[in-house]
This record gives structure tokens, sequence and C-alpha cells, in this order.
């Protein structure tokens, strides 16, 4: 699949960042760009496969490592079968485990995290104290929603009674590991103003207004994506753990969808937990319509894939396929700057040529960081939305449109500085 699927944008501004290396950057930490590097660098190929592989590895660790933390819990040979098979079936889990994006790393690091905290109370071992710290650490510079980890940690702590057990050279061996992995993201904030900080709170809690539907549709693709006939299992008596682990997340951005768009894909970690109270306590019964529900499922998102709907519903997706026919214009049009990061960061992964976004032209984002992003040329080429705006640096510019685009809404401008 990673070597076929196409390369979606996002996946391809993350490739561009392996290219200007950082301590972190201003919409994520930098773990995501460390481990496409890492897959470039081992197979040095311009494919999916080449960007993906490391994120593929880590899943697949990911799975070994749940299988350890469902052992360490008692789990039946059964339970964990199901668990790995509700994993795989678990559409943020599992294809979308072909992806580069920060929520592979972030489940990795998390899943270590989680089988070093329980570790540390089985085994008592300051080692385990100290991976756990090191496991949260990177989990930080994987994506900042690691931090509900410690939060979902401490309830179960204090609500099962434990926290009298932590053995407080292990916490302090826990805190310093932390700081120490989590040092390049604080380092880089420190130096930028606390930029990317600022940037996910806003994003993901600061709106001046309040859309009714933004806690309906979260909870809508919450149940959708764990699997309906699984919702009751997470009410039936279980492991303590896991199930205050799901509840917090899932609560925590209930909370925030009131506040402002809470996406699909942010509470993956839940699932994780989720899958492992309901392999608890499936029937048989229940298990056959799980898996029926996947299956339905399934064949309906690959039949409305190839439906109009289906490009209607990813039409803000954009991949490589979506911008081979921009390709020529790299070499035709030179020097050439993008409307977006999406477009510009798939020119640049599909061609092997820079294509930096032009600055001020979109929403600001890791581009508009870069000097390369205002052109020194007296003559340049700029690929622009048709219902966006020309930023201000460009208003004394001789502008001359050369075509039009209309596949992606698109127009190529010839700029003459007068």
């Amino acid at each position: 699949m990673a070597l076929f699927v196409p390369l979606f944008a996002d996946e391809a501004y993350y490739y561009v960042w392996t290219q200007h290396p950082q301590l972190s950057y201003f919409d994520h930490p930098p773990m995501v760009s460390w481990f496409i590097f890492l897959g470039e660098k081992l197979f040095p190929f311009t494919n999916g496969l080449s960007t993906r592989f490391i994120f593929i590895i880590g899943s697949i660790i990911s799975m070994y490592v749940w299988a350890r933390i469902l052992k360490l819990k008692a789990f039946s040979d059964s339970a964990i079968f199901w668990f790995l098979i509700l994993m795989q079936l678990n559409p943020l889990l599992g294809p979308g485990a072909i992806m580069a994006t920060p929520d592979l790393p972030l489940v990795l690091f998390w899943s270590l995290s989680y089988l070093f905290f329980l570790e540390a109370f089985n085994k008592r071992t300051y080692l385990a104290y100290a991976l756990l710290g090191v496991s949260l650490g990177l989990g930080f510079c994987s994506k900042y929603h690691i931090v509900l980890f410690v939060i979902s940690g401490l309830i179960y702590l204090i609500v099962s009674k434990k926290l009298r057990q932590v053995r407080p050279l292990g916490a302090l061996l826990t805190i310093l590991f932390g700081l120490i992995f989590c040092l390049p993201v604080v380092w880089w904030n420190y130096q930028n103003e606390w930029s990317s900080f600022a940037y996910q709170i806003n994003h993901g809690f600061v709106k001046n207004y309040y859309d009714w539907t933004w806690t309906p549709s979260f909870i809508l693709s919450q149940v959708l994506i764990l699997n309906p006939f699984l919702l009751t299992a997470l009410f039936k008596k279980s492991d303590r753990a896991d199930k205050i682990f799901t509840l917090t997340q899932f609560l925590f951005f209930l909370s925030s969808s009131f506040k402002a768009v809470v996406e699909a894909n942010w509470p993956i970690t839940a699932h994780l937990h989720g899958a492992a109270v309901a392999a608890t306590n499936l029937t048989e019964k229940r298990k056959n319509w799980a898996l029926g529900y996947w299956a339905v499922i399934y064949i309906l998102f690959i039949g409305i894939l190839f439906t109009p709907l289906g490009e209607n519903i990813l039409k803000n997706q954009i991949s490589s396929k979506d911008i081979e026919f921009l390709e020529p214009l790299v070499d035709q049009y030179q020097p050439l700057y993008g409307p977006s990061y999406q477009i510009s960061s798939l020119l640049t992964w599909s061609t092997g040529k820079t294509v930096n976004k032009l600055r001020g032209l979109s929403r600001h984002d890791f581009y508009d960081s870069l000097t390369v992003s205002i052109p020194t040329e007296n003559e340049f080429y700029v690929l622009k939305h048709k219902n966006s705006i020309w930023p201000e640096a460009y208003v004394n510019f001789k502008i001359t449109k050369i075509k039009d685009l209309e596949e992606l809404n698109l127009e190529l401008f010839r700029m003459t500085h007068e």
C-alpha cells in the first residue's frame, strides 16, 4: 500500500522539512521529519515506500509492544489476538499506519511509555522509570498530545490509590530523562518565541465562536472509527488503567470540541486503550457484529472512492497524483513559486527540485520562515489559487497571467519587478 498509494500533501510537507533540518518546526515537533529522513537514507528512491518506510516499521513495533503490554496484564492469547485484529481494522491504526504523519511516532512512543509505566510498578526498577522518561520525551518530540499520557497516568494513580507506590527517585528519573529527550522542542520554541506551542493552542482550543456541528461531528467520528459494536465494552468491568486512559482522552477532546474543531485523528492513542478494553469483553456474537461492521465500512469506502462523491470528499486531500500535470512547469518556468504548502511540497517531492511557497500567499506555515520564500530575482513565476489575494509586498510588481490551470483552480503568473 505504501508503495502504490499516492503521497499526500502533508507527507510531502514533512519531507520538505528534512531539506531544512531544525530542532523543531512551527507546525509540529520534529520526529516526523526524522523518521522520513532515516527512511530516505535507507531507501533513496522517489516513491511513497521510501518516505513511509520507518513509519511502517514503527507501527509493527507498536503492535509488538502492545502484545508485551497485554502479556504483562495477563491477557489470554485469544484476547491479544483480538486486540491486534481490532487495532489493524481501526482506520487510524491499521490502514492509516502507512502514512508519514506525526500520529505514528506518537503511537509508538505512547505505547512504549505505557509499557514502561506498567513495568515501573510491576518490576519497580529505576531502569523502567528512566525508560518511561525517555519515551515521554521522544513522544513530546512527536506530537504534543503526549501530555495527555501524563494526565491520564496521574488520574489512574489517584483513582487506583497507587500514588504512594511511586518511588520518589524513580519519579525524578522520569522527569529528568523526559526533559532531556524533549529538549530539542523546548529549546527551539524558546528561540522562536514559543510560536509552535502558541500555534497548537490556538489551533485546537481558541475560536471566537461556536459551531454547533463541532461536537456532534467529533462524537460521530469517534463512534464510527472505534466501531459502534465495541462501545458498550468501555463501560463493562475491565482493566482500570486502559479504561481511564481511554475515557480521559475522549473527555478531553470532547470538551475541546466546544471551543474549536477537533480532528478525528487527535484521540488516536485513546483507540489503543479502547481496543484493549474491548478485547477482554467480546462475546462471539459481538465479534461477528464488529467484523461485519468493518467489512461493510471498507467495502463502502472503496466503492465511494471511485464515484464523484469520493472525489468531492477527497478534494482537499491533494496527492502526488493530482499534481502530475504541473510537474513540467517546474522546468519550463524558473524560478517557480507555489500557492500553498501543499502544492509546493508535492512538486518538490515529485520533481526533486525545490519549489518554495511565495511568502504570504496562503496561511502562515513553515515556508514563511524561510528567506527563500521571498524572491530575489527581477523576474519569477507564481502559481496562485484563483480565490487567493496577492500579498501587499507584490502590489507594485508587473503581473502577467500566462495560463489557467482549471484542474486545481490555479493560475500561472509571470512577476516582473518594475
